[in-house]
C-alpha cells in the first residue's frame, strides 16, 4: 500500500479536480459526471485494497516446479570457432582478397595435416588440380574485389580434402 499511497492521492485529486471542473462547466452533465467520479473512486478504493492485501500475505517461496522451469539452460550458443569459419567462408565467395587472407589459410592446413596424416607433403603431385589454389607460394590477387571461390568449386575441394 506504501508503494501506491502517492499514486492513489494524486489519481484522488485529479479525479476531483475533473469532476468538478465537469460539474461547473456544464450542468447539464452534472449528474454524469458524479456518477464517473463515484466509479473512480470505487476503482481507487479497489486498487488500495488489493494492494494492501497482496503487501500483507507473506511471501511463499518457489515451488519445485516453477524452480525447475527456472533452471533450464537458455537457447545453446554455437561455436565461436564455427561461427567464424562460417564468417570466413561467406567471404572467401564473395571477394578474392578474403579467400586469399582469410579462407585459403585453413584450407592449406587442413590439406598439409590430411596430407601429414599419410606421411605425405603438400606437393602438386598429392594436391592434384587443388594445387595452384592451395600453394603455399600463391600470389596474392590483384583486384581485391573479384569474386572468390564458386561454391560448387569449394565443395568439390573439402569432398577431395576429406577423402586425403
Amino acid at each position: 500500500m506504501r508503494r501506491h499511497a502517492l499514486d492513489l492521492i494524486v489519481l484522488f485529486v485529479l479525479a476531483s479536480v475533473v469532476c468538478g471542473y465537469v460539474a461547473l462547466a456544464a450542468p447539464g452533465v452534472r449528474s454524469e459526471a458524479l456518477h464517473a467520479y463515484v466509479l473512480a473512486l470505487g476503482a481507487l478504493a479497489m486498487v488500495a485494497l488489493v494492494s494492501a492485501t497482496s503487501e500483507s500475505l507473506p511471501r511463499s517461496e518457489r515451488g519445485e516446479f516453477e524452480r525447475a522451469l527456472g533452471e533450464g539452460s537458455g537457447p545453446e550458443r554455437r561455436l565461436p570457432e564455427l561461427e567464424r569459419t562460417e564468417r570466413e567462408v561467406t567471404l572467401g565467395i564473395s571477394s578474392a582478397y578474403d579467400l586469399h587472407h582469410r579462407l585459403l589459410p585453413h584450407l592449406r592446413e587442413c590439406a598439409q595435416a590430411r596430407l601429414e596424416r599419410r606421411g605425405l607433403a603438400l606437393a602438386p603431385e598429392h594436391l592434384g588440380r587443388w594445387w595452384p589454389l592451395l600453394r603455399p607460394d600463391r600470389p596474392p590477387p590483384e583486384e581485391h574485389f573479384a569474386h572468390g571461390i564458386r561454391v560448387e568449386e569449394l565443395r568439390a575441394l573439402v569432398d577431395d580434402l576429406e577423402r586425403i
